[in-house]
């Protein structure tokens, strides 16, 4: 279908990661810890489904036991950027209001101690949930 009826809901988009990609979310989130790492995602999005193969550190990022950001400023232009992805050092991998009013490409992926791929959630802008796939 080329175009929704208006009033339609909206097919809700879904998240592919690479194992690799996984295990590099997972791997920069314990070297960190117990500060919040940070990471852009790169990747491609067709149809509904958000695909993550990449991982981006980025320059001059910061990071705390309670916060973890960056300014674009300094990021390079890349149109394979489609989100970020950071760890939460506590149990609950949902974003918070700070994490939704620093939202960054279209899809949001937090993951929370103690690291493992059960403990990986993705968001868009509003906070919604995402499935989450890992993929060989």
């Amino acid at each position: 279908m080329l175009f929704r009826k208006k009033g339609a809901p909206r097919p809700q988009a879904q998240v592919s990661i690479t194992r690799q990609a996984a295990d590099g979310i997972i791997t920069f989130a314990k070297t960190w810890h117990p500060n919040e790492a940070i990471l852009i995602l790169q990747g491609k999005k067709k149809d509904n489904v958000i695909t993550i193969e990449g991982l981006v550190i980025p320059p001059f990022s910061s990071n705390g036991p309670f916060f973890s950001g960056f300014s674009d400023f300094f990021l390079p232009f890349d149109s394979s950027y489609v989100g970020m992805a950071h760890s939460h050092p506590g149990a609950s991998n949902r974003p918070s209001l700070e994490d939704l009013n620093h939202f960054f490409g279209l899809v949001s992926v937090i993951i929370s101690f103690p690291y493992e791929d059960e403990t990986i959630g993705a968001f868009d802008r509003n906070g919604g949930s995402m499935p989450v796939t890992i993929t060989n």
